[in-house]
């Protein structure tokens, strides 16, 4: 029996579609270049992922699959997601305050919330406390408690100064929220339902995952692998579902998304091209409507993980360096990876 030949046209393309090829070599190329132009940086690795496959993993110098590195503040959309978790099952709150949990903390910084310690918006100073990486001398508590005890630098709400001291608080409060220690919460929000068995904050310790320290650093003490943290950015791009359950609802995603500094002042900000910042992840481009197109959470040592939902990428970009070392080549891979993926090859020659 013969198919008519507009159904047979249709179900040809359809199987050319399903078939498609992305020519990564440019990618490629540019990491190459990164390497052999910064000799002091020993590797790299890059996933990219779409529709739930990987479509390009590649391993560059030393580095592989089992490479566990600090990712300096790639670790706070991490925390984020956890917190985020707490939050839809009614835990916590966003607008929750510092003094519901610590009613003991100076008078102005009782109704800050825990939105506004997630966002920079809190008012606490841009300038990271000591206490923070410090693993010997301090407890998430007795940190916390330094934290408090500074001056504020603006009124909260009013202005948007990256730090890493508010998610310090803001995890400590999720702690008394919880009975748990931020250890336990990161395991059973994160690392255990997205399967991210080499990631902790034990990133001073040659130890397997997973280390527990007194003082873990909410906003900047991950260690983590390539594949470990490719698993968080697929669920966010498949709209919080991850192997076959719901992580988090699709709402819950789309409101960390939203610029959660409502338009405050800029203060002090690493990221001057962002369109404002969520709960622990930067807005890098947004459509007409101010809606997120691509998210990121890019640390001091320029590991970037993103995600597009113009194309339904995410990526990560796994490196040990210095952001303002490879700021231009990561906005510049970011472009890269967006044109390879806009203009695929398929497997018949024709687009």
């Amino acid at each position: 029996m013969r198919l008519p030949a507009l159904l047979f046209g249709l179900l040809a393309a359809a199987a050319c579609r399903a078939d498609v090829a992305y020519d990564f070599t440019p990618v490629t190329q540019q990491i190459d270049a990164i390497l052999q132009a910064n000799p002091s940086i020993n590797g790299a690795s890059l996933i990219v992922i779409r529709n739930g496959t990987a479509i390009y993993t590649q391993y560059f110098g030393t580095y592989a699959s089992t490479t566990r590195i600090p990712i300096a503040s790639a670790s706070k959309w991490l925390s984020a997601l956890a917190i985020e978790r707490l939050v839809e099952r009614g835990t916590m709150s966003w607008s929750d305050t510092i003094g519901q949990y610590i009613p003991t903390a100076p008078s102005d910084k009782l109704n800050i919330t825990l939105g506004q310690l997630f966002s920079h918006t809190s008012g606490l100073t841009q300038n990271d406390a000591a206490c923070l990486g410090d693993e010997t001398n301090y407890t998430l508590q007795t940190c916390v408690q330094e934290i408090l005890s500074t001056a504020l630098q603006y009124s909260p709400g009013t202005g948007f100064a990256y730090t890493g001291n508010g998610m310090q608080v803001g995890g400590y409060m999720a702690t008394l929220a919880t009975g748990k220690t931020w250890d336990q919460i990161f395991q059973d929000e994160v690392t255990t339902p997205l399967g991210m068995t080499n990631t902790d904050f034990a990133t001073v310790s040659l130890k397997p995952p997973y280390v527990t320290v007194p003082n873990p650093q909410v906003a900047g003490g991950v260690r983590s692998t390539l594949l470990d943290y490719a698993n968080a950015v697929q669920m966010v791009a498949q709209h919080g579902q991850w192997n076959g359950t719901q992580y988090l609802s699709a709402n819950d995603i789309a409101d960390m998304q939203k610029d959660q500094t409502h338009s405050a002042p800029v203060i002090y900000t690493p990221d001057p091209l962002a369109y404002g910042y969520g709960y622990g992840e930067w807005r890098n481009s947004i459509d007409p409507q101010g809606n997120a197109v691509q998210v990121s959470s890019t640390g001091k040592f320029a590991t970037s993980p993103w995600v597009d939902n113009s194309t339904g990428v995410a990526a990560v970009f796994l490196v040990y360096s210095s952001y303002s070392l490879l700021e231009t080549d990561l906005r510049a891979l970011w472009s890269n990876v967006h044109a390879v993926v806009t203009d695929p090859i398929f497997g018949d020659g024709f687009e």
